[in-house]
């Protein structure tokens, strides 16, 4: 590998060694990255992918989708949460947002201009990359619902469009391989009345107040929903709200969430997950998958 000062002499963006990523992720738990990297721009990012080829390199929006381990990540995180957040308003409704813009960002976006078929993103915690990569939704909408096309970044460094015509996309999931990330979406959307989607978003908002823990560290919905049923209604049958393990427990206001108190380890969480799989297999004869990711060293 080359040094790391000969690799971020050439870059704009920001090169770290060994740095928590605890603040990096809506769990706040997990080790530490070996190296942390945050690009300036996409410029920048290409710069850097082309000067560490080969290495391993783990991409992190929000964090909002994973699960880092308390053993940390080896290698190069790569953080779009402060980066790659633009947008540009094209013609007869075309949108494009790069990667590293929230969800609920892109949602105001939208509704400020007065353009409709995002406004479900504001229930999502996390940035468009994984969004995109988990086909993340919810109130009945999926984000590829409204997508033109994409471009990805390999890690080469080098940059692909793609038609949304082009890939697999299931509930919960889009096929890609793990060499490839997204950069950034070009949306269809249509034009609305004005404020219909601002008031829209206001509603959704205040139903997901009700009905979800905000405010606390979770991770959003923890497993996927099965065919024809609710996870968190399956959960709740069990009367798993309140268990814990560690500082993690099942949320008492919605039992498909995972709450982490300060003292919570990674190792909680894990725990606590196998614990609810096991539960529901035995109980209920469902195998529950996870929408959230394991990354780091087991």
């Amino acid at each position: 590998m080359k040094k790391i000062d000969a690799i971020e002499k050439n870059l704009k963006g920001r090169l770290r060694k060994n740095i928590s990523l605890k603040k990096y992720n809506t769990w706040k738990v997990g080790g530490n990255a070996e190296y942390f990297y945050e690009p300036y721009d996409l410029d920048d990012l290409i710069i850097f992918l082309k000067l560490v080829k080969n290495q391993h390199v783990t991409f992190l929006g929000n964090g909002s989708n994973v699960l880092i381990r308390d053993s940390g990540i080896k290698g190069f995180v790569v953080c779009l949460k402060n980066s790659l957040n633009n947008f540009y308003r094209g013609n007869d409704g075309i949108f494009t947002f790069e990667a590293g813009l929230s969800c609920m960002k892109i949602a105001q976006i939208s509704a400020n201009q007065s353009f409709s078929g995002l406004e479900f993103l504001c229930g999502i915690p996390g940035t468009l990359g994984g969004a995109l990569r988990m086909n993340a939704g919810c109130y009945g909408e999926n984000i590829w619902k409204s997508v033109d096309s994409v471009v990805l970044i390999n890690r080469s460094g080098n940059l692909k469009n793609k038609r949304k015509e082009e890939f697999n996309i299931d509930y919960r999931n889009v096929d890609l391989d793990d060499g490839n990330f997204f950069v950034s979406a070009s949306f269809n959307l249509k034009k609305n009345r004005l404020n219909d989607s601002s008031d829209k978003i206001k509603e959704l908002l205040k139903n997901r107040r009700i009905s979800q823990p905000t405010g606390l560290p979770s991770c959003g919905s923890v497993f996927k929903n099965p065919d024809n049923d609710s996870a968190g209604k399956i959960l709740d049958s069990l009367g798993l709200k309140g268990y814990r393990i560690g500082g993690a427990y099942v949320s008492k206001k919605h039992a498909n969430f995972i709450i982490t108190e300060k003292s919570a380890k990674s190792g909680d969480v894990e725990e606590l997950i196998s614990f609810i799989k096991h539960k529901v297999l035995e109980e209920k004869k469902i195998l529950l998958e996870t929408e959230v990711k394991f990354i780091g060293i087991k």
